[in-house]
């Protein structure tokens, strides 16, 4: 039983750095584009949309950038967008593989 609740720590662990990496991403995404679309404050708008609650500054954020084109954007910024793109999607799959295992070793200890 004992090492099915180390597991379950490890698991745990893996889902919150996850979430973390995430939502580091989502920011970074966000300020990049904001910057390339002339917003003001990509770094707020990047808070905004990094805010977990929802998603609701998330969706603020892309209702609010349609105004804006993006014309001010250059390869390498188009690069790094995809790079983070693609951290963020390994970060959700750190957080479902976390959460499964989590769940699992919760449901075989009896918690």
């Amino acid at each position: 039983m004992e090492w099915r609740i180390t597991l379950a720590a490890i698991f745990a662990a893996v889902a919150i750095v996850g979430a973390m990496e995430t939502i580091y991403q989502i920011y970074q995404v966000t300020v990049i584009d904001a910057a390339a679309r002339g917003l003001k404050h990509p770094k707020l708008w990047g808070m905004l949309a990094a805010n977990g609650n929802n998603s609701s500054g998330l969706l603020l954020y892309l209702i609010g950038r349609r105004k804006y084109p993006r014309n001010a954007i250059d390869i390498k910024q188009l690069q790094l967008m995809d790079k983070k793109k693609k951290a963020a999607g390994i970060g959700l799959v750190f957080l479902a593989v976390g959460a499964i295992g989590l769940v699992v070793c919760l449901a075989r200890v009896g918690l």
